[in-house]
């Protein structure tokens, strides 16, 4: 495999189809939510502001407040929700039309929506599954950990202690990171056996597993290059950030050393409305583009002596 084709295609793909940013967006965010808060005040003295905190309580009570809690828990409960469906219908839709795009089919937004909820219900069940199968192997290695710790404490020996949690330590970081690559691979490649070649729930993952172990070093070196994409990624784009957020919140800055600060509250809206969509754009370029590098890597590995058969 052509790693830097890989690549090449990747970004092609990303740029030439914006409207695939959408459900990149979402498989880059995962999850989302919000929440904000506000307050005010007066200019009364301290008997007027007993008064009239005493009648607010009375008038209001614990109940009120517990409503409104509820309220705000569940609004963000829904907010959540979406966020995860939109997140699940993104999966399918742009491997289905990344796939498709690369093997010179068009595909439009609607096309895109209807693959992902098309697949929507598989999706989630697999979802739900490598959730399982992550917690598992957590307590596969969380518990023998412990319990040679436990060993351990159990002497008197301070040095024995001591050599057995930098030892518990060691081997619980590297069995993570491989269990972490393990199923972070597995998972992409299930998930694209899952949509483009129909495999059930439970076969995607048999599948997938079969395909990372047919193609081990290819896997790996897969998963460790868009591991540094993403890293010099992440840094050039917070880097750009800062130097994007001083150039629109310098007006706020001075605005708020003048102490003018009505005039600073409002250029720091507009500068964060600003700055807001340019932030969306990027993490949806992201998101898209490590989509697309995982479907095109896929397609690559099982069109080029790969099998997810066994």
């Amino acid at each position: 495999m052509n790693y830097g084709d890989l690549i090449r295609d990747a970004i092609r793909i990303t740029l030439r189809n914006r409207y695939l940013w959408f459900f990149g967006f979402f498989v880059g965010l995962g999850s989302g939510g919000g929440g904000g808060g506000g307050g005010g005040g007066g200019d009364f003295d301290e008997q007027g502001s007993a008064e009239i905190a005493s009648v607010s309580a009375v008038q209001q009570g614990p109940f009120d407040n517990a409503l409104l809690i509820v309220g705000l828990v569940l609004v963000g409960l829904l907010i959540l929700l979406a966020f995860f469906a939109l997140y699940v219908v993104s999966q399918g839709g742009l491997t289905e039309s990344v796939a498709a795009i690369d093997r010179g089919e068009e595909r439009r937004f609607s096309s895109t929506w209807r693959a992902g909820a098309r697949n929507f219900w598989r999706v989630l069940l697999q979802i739900l599954l490598f959730l399982g199968i992550v917690l598992g192997l957590l307590l596969a290695v969380g518990i023998p950990v412990a319990l040679l710790v436990a060993g351990a404490f159990a002497t008197d020996s301070i040095a024995m202690r001591a050599v057995a949690v930098v030892f518990a330590v060691l081997v619980a970081i590297a069995l993570l990171v491989v269990v972490f690559v393990f199923v972070a691979t597995v998972r992409q490649f299930a998930r694209r056996e899952l949509v483009l070649r129909g495999a059930s729930v439970l076969g995607s993952v048999g599948s997938g597993y079969r395909l990372f172990r047919a193609n081990l070093g290819s896997s790996v070196l897969v998963w460790l290059i868009q591991l540094g994409l993403m890293l010099a990624a992440g840094i050039a784009l917070l880097i750009a950030l800062v130097i994007v957020g001083l150039l629109l919140f310098l007006p706020t800055i001075l605005l708020a050393v003048a102490q003018y600060t009505t005039a600073a509250i409002a250029a720091g809206v507009v500068a964060g409305l600003i700055l807001l969509p340019l932030l969306i754009v990027a993490l949806a370029i992201l998101g898209t583009f490590n989509h697309s590098y995982w479907t095109l890597a896929y397609l690559r590995l099982t069109s080029e002596g790969g099998t997810t058969r066994p």
